[in-house]
């Protein structure tokens, strides 16, 4: 058709979108969050997180009163890896600007490859097929890769794929291959990569060639993301708020999607399109005014 010839499926597919969520007055939020509590899953040699109650009941006035203070490794549970975490240079989390922690997101889906192979790599052939499938990626896109860990939590010895929890050599599960991270940076301008997995290296690499690539140009990574059924592969908006802490290299985070949200599509729709689209309009509009 001639429709299919002019424009990219996925800019269709973000117009429908967009055109759907004016008429919706909600969006839906899904949540990528593991929670934190004594069982979240931390990396070996990080400090666990602990919560004491300092303040409990009610006071002289019948107020009731709750207080809690808390401490954690940085870098366990969903959790944010900020570019000083692998680059001295690199913004910590109290100078990460905001805007780098919202991108429109794409859900790669590897199950069946990480099922099939526990060191599963993604690879540049596995993002070409899934754009033959969904489309171009977005310009700046949130990447979450999917490689059904979500199941394996909070059970570390089954999140780590090991005996031995302590010894991270043994350590097991699917990662990001070098050349396919350099891809996305290269040719689609990654803007944020999210795994459900601790790592985009493998645990036995002390080269940490993913974390070096992305990290030292400023591009977050957000590990032990919370999959659910519900993710598409797009058509939503990815949300990753950290808190500003001076010098902090990673900090558990609340990470979200936003469906049916019409900014997720806004850079992938042409600007000559959408003057087109309102001068049809405006046309259309005239028209039947006349008309009547």
């Amino acid at each position: 058709m001639y429709i299919e010839r002019t424009l990219p499926f996925n800019v269709w597919v973000c117009f429908i979108t967009s055109v759907a969520s004016v008429q919706s007055k909600d969006n839906t939020y899904i949540d990528l969050s593991h929670p934190q509590s004594p069982t979240t899953i931390y990396w070996p040699g990080q400090p666990r997180f602990n919560r004491t109650v300092v303040a409990k009941g009610s006071n002289e006035n019948n107020v009731w009163i709750e207080v809690g203070a808390y401490n954690s490794g940085e870098h366990g549970g969903t959790h944010m890896d900020a570019p000083r975490h692998f680059y001295p240079t690199g913004f910590d989390l109290k100078d990460l600007p905001l805007e780098r922690t919202i991108a429109d997101g794409v859900m790669i889906d590897v199950r069946s490859e990480a099922e099939a192979n526990i060191d599963y790599q993604l690879t540049v052939e596995k993002l070409l097929a899934w754009e033959e499938n969904h489309g171009r990626l977005p310009p700046r896109a949130a990447v979450v890769v999917n490689n059904g860990w979500t199941s394996r939590w909070p059970d570390p010895l089954s999140f780590f794929g090991t005996k031995n929890g302590n010894n991270y050599t043994s350590f097991h599960f699917p990662i990001v291959s070098i050349e396919a991270a350099e891809w996305l940076l290269q040719n689609r301008d990654l803007k944020i990569l999210a795994l459900d997995v601790p790592s985009p290296d493998g645990a036995t690499d002390d080269t940490f060639p993913v974390h070096q690539l992305l990290l030292s140009r400023n591009i977050i990574i957000v590990e032990n993301v919370m999959v659910p059924n519900t993710l598409p592969a797009r058509g939503f908006r990815f949300h990753a708020a950290p808190i500003r802490i001076e010098g902090g290299t990673g900090v558990q985070t609340r990470v979200y999607a936003i469906l049916n949200d019409a900014s997720s599509c806004a850079n992938e729709i042409p600007p000559t399109f959408l003057l087109l689209l309102f001068l049809a309009a405006a046309a259309v509009f005239n028209y039947r005014r006349l008309a009547v």
